[in-house]
C-alpha cells in the first residue's frame, strides 16, 4: 500500500478521532456547568432547612431528627416574638448597676410576648429577599433533592464536647443523588461523599460547601 492510499485512509480516521475528542471535551464542559447549577440549588435548599432547624430549636430546645417534625412545626406551629419597650439604665441606681430583670420589676422596661405563625416569621420577606432568586422557594418540595425522587437525609442528637452536652444536627445528600440523571461516573466528584449542612460530630451549623 503506497503512502497516498495510507494518507487517504488516515484522514477520515483522524476526523472521527477529532470528533470524539471534541465531543468528549464538550460533554465534560456541559456536565461541569450543570453540576455547578445542581450544587448551587442544593446549597440553597440546605440553607433553607438550616434556617428552619434553628427556628425549631429556638422554640423546642432541640433540633428535629425527622422532616415530619420540621414540616409540622412550619405549617402548624408558631414562633415567639418578644417586644421590649424602654431601656435598662446605664447609670447606677442607689449606687448599683441594675440588671434587665430588675429593671423589669421596677417598671423601667416592659416586654410583650407575641406569637406569629412559623411560616410567616421564619420565611418572611426579609429572608426570601436574601435567597438565590434562580431557585424559587417552594415549601412543598423543601425536603426533596432536586431532580431526584429522594429526600435529604436528616439526623439530630446530643453529643459531649468538653464535658458539655451539645445539640447537633445534620442534613445531607450524596453527590450521586445531587447529580441524579446525569452521567457523573468517572468525573471529579466522589459520588458517595456528602453535600451537607451541620455535623453529627461537631457543634457546627456550617455547610461543607466552603462557607
Amino acid at each position: 500500500m503506497n503512502a497516498k492510499k495510507i494518507t487517504l485512509i488516515l484522514i477520515p480516521i483522524n476526523i472521527i478521532l477529532a470528533f470524539f475528542v471534541y465531543n468528549s471535551i464538550s460533554s465534560e464542559v456541559e456536565f461541569n456547568e450543570v453540576a455547578k447549577e445542581r450544587i448551587s440549588e442544593n446549597v440553597q435548599k440546605l440553607k433553607d432547612l438550616r434556617t428552619l432547624q434553628i427556628a425549631f430549636k429556638r422554640e423546642n430546645e432541640v433540633f428535629a431528627d425527622n422532616f415530619d417534625l420540621l414540616i409540622n412545626f412550619l405549617e402548624n406551629d408558631s414562633t415567639t416574638i418578644i417586644k421590649s419597650v424602654g431601656e435598662t439604665p446605664d447609670s447606677l441606681i442607689n449606687g448599683q448597676q441594675i440588671s434587665d430583670a430588675q429593671a423589669l420589676e421596677m417598671g423601667l422596661i416592659s416586654r410583650d410576648t407575641f406569637y406569629v405563625s412559623a411560616m410567616q416569621s421564619i420565611f418572611d420577606e426579609n429572608y426570601l429577599s436574601t435567597r438565590d432568586s434562580k431557585f424559587p422557594f417552594d415549601i412543598s418540595t423543601i425536603t426533596q433533592i432536586p431532580f431526584s425522587n429522594k429526600q435529604y437525609n436528616i439526623d439530630a442528637n446530643v453529643i459531649e464536647k468538653g464535658k458539655v452536652s451539645v445539640q447537633v444536627f445534620e442534613i445531607s445528600a450524596t453527590y450521586r443523588d445531587v447529580f441524579s440523571g446525569l452521567d457523573a461516573e468517572n468525573k471529579k466528584y466522589d459520588l458517595n461523599s456528602l453535600l451537607k449542612v451541620g455535623s453529627m460530630t461537631e457543634a457546627s451549623l456550617n455547610g461543607n460547601w466552603g462557607e
